[in-house]
């Protein structure tokens, strides 16, 4: 019997549901559009497309293309039936965050605070890069839209890799800002004026949003 499919092999036959792709082109999508929301790697991604089709879910066609030959791969009913099962299915797992500078943050006083500024000023550079291929992408569905029947779908998403980017260089700013007033990230800094006014704007955020929306529902 033909095993479950992942959640990255869901996500690959919805991509397959737009169009045919090719196994490159299919990780390409992925790169481009849902890394933000599912990042895998490339290795991963070629792995999970070969396997769609021993399991009914898509077909593979060879295509001569000079000397060289591709496969193609197209979507079956079942991976169709499978796509759609999965949209029905409730609850979606709980949002989670794979933010590897926040885990060397969380240990850093395992560390040097130079070490920790490295990380801060790479995850902004890291952020920044995405934002200039996101402005291709924004201009693209401004102007010339490459799946416009989608693009009610794919704006969506697209405001939401935004957010996340801004959150993520605020973040990186008060860092920075806060960790120029330790000694070091080893030294028992203990509750800063910095961060008790974090901390108390978290704890703010967490009740009056906890009451909004509870009141709300």
């Amino acid at each position: 019997m033909p095993s479950p499919a992942s959640t990255t092999q869901r996500a690959l036959l919805g991509l397959l549901s737009i169009r045919a792709w090719t196994a490159y082109d299919l990780t390409r999508q992925m790169r481009r559009a849902l890394r933000w929301a599912w990042p895998r790697s490339e290795a991963n991604l070629y792995r999970e497309v070969k396997r769609l089709v021993p399991n009914g879910f898509a077909t593979a066609t060879e295509e001569g293309t000079g000397r060289r030959s591709r496969t193609k791969y197209a979507v079956t009913d079942r991976g169709r039936e499978e796509v759609s099962a999965w949209l029905e299915s409730q609850p979606p797992a709980p949002p989670q965050v794979e933010f590897e500078a926040l885990l060397r943050l969380f240990l850093a006083d395992q560390g040097t605070v130079d070490q920790l500024r490295r990380t801060i000023a790479e995850t902004r550079q890291q952020i920044l890069e995405r934002l200039e291929e996101g402005v291709v992408i924004a201009e693209d569905y401004l102007h010339a839209p490459p799946f416009p029947e989608r693009a009610h779908l794919n704006v969506l998403f697209m405001h939401f890799s935004a957010g996340f980017a801004r959150l993520v260089l605020s973040w990186c700013d008060d860092v920075e800002a806060e960790i120029d007033t330790w000694p070091g990230t080893a030294t028992a800094v203990g509750l800063t004026p910095g961060t008790r006014r974090m901390l108390e704007e978290t704890l703010a955020y967490y009740r009056t949003t906890l009451d909004q929306y509870n009141g709300e529902h």
